[in-house]
């Protein structure tokens, strides 16, 4: 997961690939509970499993920072479901 870098402006994290922007909308619930309202990456780079990717950087910035996880948005949802190992994030 370390090829992204997220980039953090209060109300998403994004990150730039092939100049291309992938998305993470999320806003706070209390001071340790982000929700995931929105995971997009553009379909010009689909199939490249880069959304699970940018999901996973999430659950990495999650831990380190020592916050939780609500995903709201499905893809979100889906992609922590099928990891077992990310489901420590969740809220």
């Amino acid at each position: 997961m370390s090829d992204l870098t997220l980039q953090d402006d209060g109300k998403q994290l994004t990150t730039d690939v092939e100049g291309y922007e992938l998305v993470i909308r999320y806003g706070w619930q209390g001071d340790d509970v982000m929700r995931v309202d929105f995971v997009g990456v553009p379909s010009a780079l689909g199939g490249r499993g880069l959304g699970t990717k940018l999901v996973g950087k999430l659950v990495e910035k999650a831990r380190a920072e020592n916050f939780k996880l609500v995903p709201v948005c499905g893809f979100a949802r889906t992609q922590i479901d099928r990891h077992q190992d990310w489901k420590d994030v969740l809220a």
